[in-house]
């Protein structure tokens, strides 16, 4: 059997055993291992055989929640770089407006004093960046996973909803991500 060790793929694995059991993540590691020495051409195949396999296999509240626990990061380093911000300000437009004027890695937009929406410029997932192409929003679900990580931190509060929107890898301009508390 051909190795399985890539973080992504273990990353998934771990998802599924946990949301939908052993069984369905023993027959997913089986059918599509990927090695942490393939090139970005295997990944990016890898990750849109993945995308077809949990859209196949598992209803949609299921898929996203599969995805999300595939983050790559807890997201503490980014949610320390948004404190910053976020405790200069009296208010959220104030915030949005700080962090836009220093930050290129990402921007806010102001919705709400509750709601902002969180953008990326580039696609940053290590495993389909490099390869010029489409693949399902189902690859795209990891980011939310990303993001409400990101803001309980910031926010310190549990009840951070997020929604995908838009992502650059579906044919959007940005991946815009709605984060409301």
């Amino acid at each position: 059997m051909p190795k399985n060790d890539n973080a992504h793929s273990i990353r998934l694995v771990e998802s599924i055993r946990q949301n939908a059991g052993v069984d369905k993540a023993n027959n997913f590691e089986q059918h599509f291992p990927l090695s942490k020495s393939s090139n970005p051409e295997k990944k990016y195949e890898w990750a849109k055989n993945a995308c077809d396999y949990l859209e196949q296999h598992f209803d949609a509240d299921t898929v996203i929640r599969i995805r999300k626990e595939c983050k790559c990061n807890d997201g503490k380093a980014i949610a320390n770089k948004i404190l910053k911000y976020l405790n200069k300000a009296t208010n959220t437009r104030q915030f949005v407006d700080a962090f836009n004027e220093k930050e290129t890695f990402a921007s806010l937009k102001y919705i709400s004093e509750n709601k902002i929406l969180f953008c990326y410029p580039e696609c940053y997932c290590a495993c389909i960046k490099r390869v010029p192409g489409r693949v399902s929003k189902t690859w795209c679900y990891c980011t939310l996973g990303n993001a409400e990580s990101i803001f309980r931190e910031v926010f310190q509060r549990d009840d951070i909803k997020v929604t995908l929107l838009e992502s650059i890898k579906t044919g959007g301009e940005k991946c815009i991500i709605e984060v409301e508390w």
